[in-house]
């Protein structure tokens, strides 16, 4: 797979695979050739850069429903330190490796992800 073209044709052919019920043997064994081929085009063609530790942050709390002030709570801040998670959510401010481990911890995911 070399084009952008020949990229989103094999798209199409993985749709139309995917949602039948019915495939043959042949069709298993294309479906996977044609998943390989085109992940080896994303990674060449389409990298994805890694997610900055506040992207994350955000993500974790927007899946989870969590607000600032959870935060803030999680993080063991009190109120009058808002502006400390409004920078960090923003991007402002880095968040420390101490509060790194704590939210790795509660969010069960490697502290690494926030620094």
């Amino acid at each position: 797979m070399k084009t952008e073209a020949e990229y989103q044709s094999a798209l199409q052919e993985i749709e139309k695979l995917l949602f039948n019920k019915n495939r043959t043997t042949e069709e298993d064994a294309l479906y996977d050739l044609l998943v390989m081929l085109v992940e080896k085009y994303e990674t060449e063609n389409h990298p994805l850069e890694p997610a900055k530790p506040q992207q994350v942050l955000q993500h974790l709390m927007e899946e989870r429903g969590m607000n600032e002030a959870d935060l803030l709570n999680i993080l063991g801040l009190k109120e009058g330190d808002q502006e400390i998670v409004t920078a960090i959510l923003q991007g402002n401010d880095v968040i420390s490796a101490e509060q790194a481990e704590v939210l790795g911890k509660y969010f069960h995911v490697p502290s690494s992800l926030f620094v």
